[in-house]
């Protein structure tokens, strides 16, 4: 992180993205900040220009100008400053600094990672089935999920066999928090428990036929839990690269907005889930959407319709993903909603008007 004051440090963190990160995804976040000191006058990017970075205002104030030059200013410490400075891409608005300003660059990725991260939910447990095998059937197990049902019957084979045996002891940890995801196990024999730093309790306890470790790889964020053996054990794991041919890819779909008119023409009851906190939601609404933030979705499942499709969204895709694999795990019919970046905004919102 590039040395940023107590003071910016401070107004980082109120920013409305972060609030209610862990500590351990903002360390990684503020590690990929870029501070930026700009004097009064500098433009800060254009209208119609892509960007692969967010900027945030931690002081100053600065004029955003539309196509039709009406300008918004934006003050340091307000509402709207809580916010990236026209997270479009390309951009809407023209930014122009009218005060002395400290900005704060973050990539989308960085933030998008970080993100889902912090707000992957209370437990990384895969419940497959009410009937799994406890005797340790882990091919029954997994068969008898949502989520590997839908795995073509000519890649079962290759799954199966990609699976590959590990043995661990009891108090050794399988994954640790904050590590990068590499695996996604299956427990075969023995018992795990859950936990997360901060958290005096263990969060869930992981028996033969439950599953674990998909969050990190959908995601590409870093493992949110630790797991750790409570008994002797024998686990199945499939590496990060089979688990996204073999499983990922072929499970989510994706639907871009742009063709949301023909996907409703299909006469398919469609239910768009913005899975970003609310107070992304209430400052970029997509239209026709719920929001049910990521970090709610497990205990908030039941208020979505089991009629019809689920369309999971976010900005970055990562936390859609996620969602959309937890929400086929519980037997819902789910394609991720990408949005058309490359689209004046105005006609996206046209285009996704309900019929």
């Amino acid at each position: 992180m590039a040395g940023l004051s107590d003071e910016e440090l401070g107004a980082l963190r109120r920013l409305a993205p972060m609030e209610g990160l862990p500590e351990a995804a903002l360390a990684s976040l503020l590690d990929a900040v870029e501070r930026l000191a700009v004097p009064p006058g500098r433009v800060l990017f254009r209208r119609g220009e892509r960007e692969d970075a967010l900027l945030f205002l931690l002081s100053g104030a600065v004029d955003l100008a539309d196509a039709q030059y009406s300008v918004k200013p934006i003050q340091a410490g307000t509402a709207e400053a809580a916010f990236p400075l026209d997270e479009a891409s390309p951009h809407r608005f023209a930014a122009v600094a009218t005060a002395p300003c400290v900005l704060a660059k973050i990539s989308r990725d960085a933030l998008d990672l970080a993100l889902t991260w912090g707000q992957a939910g209370e437990t990384v447990v895969s419940e497959l089935s009410e009937a799994r095998e406890e005797a340790g059937d882990w091919m029954a197990g997994l068969l008898a999920s949502p989520v590997f049902s839908m795995v073509a019957p000519a890649q079962l084979q290759a799954l199966f066999a990609a699976f590959e045996p590990v043995s661990f002891r009891a108090n050794e940890a399988v994954i640790r928090e904050g590590d990068a995801g590499d695996y996604f196990y299956v427990v075969q024999q023995g018992t795990c428990i859950v936990t997360r730093a901060g958290v005096p309790d263990a969060l869930a306890t992981l028996k033969a036929g439950d599953t674990f470790g998909e969050d990190a790889l959908i995601s590409g964020a870093a493992r949110n839990a630790t797991i750790t053996m409570a008994t002797d054990g024998r686990l199945r794991r499939l590496e990060k690269d089979a688990f996204r041919g073999l499983v990922e890819e072929p499970v989510l779909s994706r639907v871009q907005a742009s063709d949301l008119d023909s996907f409703r023409s299909l006469g398919l009851r469609v239910t768009i889930v913005d899975v970003r906190s609310e107070a992304e939601h209430a400052h970029d609404p997509f239209p026709h959407s719920i929001c049910i933030p990521l970090r709610a979705l497990r205990e908030r499942m039941a208020e979505l319709p089991r009629e019809g499709t689920l369309l999971t969204f976010c900005d970055g895709g990562r936390r859609s993903r996620l969602a959309a694999f937890l929400l086929i795990g519980a037997g819902y019919d789910v394609r991720v909603l990408e949005r058309n970046e490359d689209r004046p905004r105005e006609r996206r919102l046209k285009e996704t008007e309900a019929p």
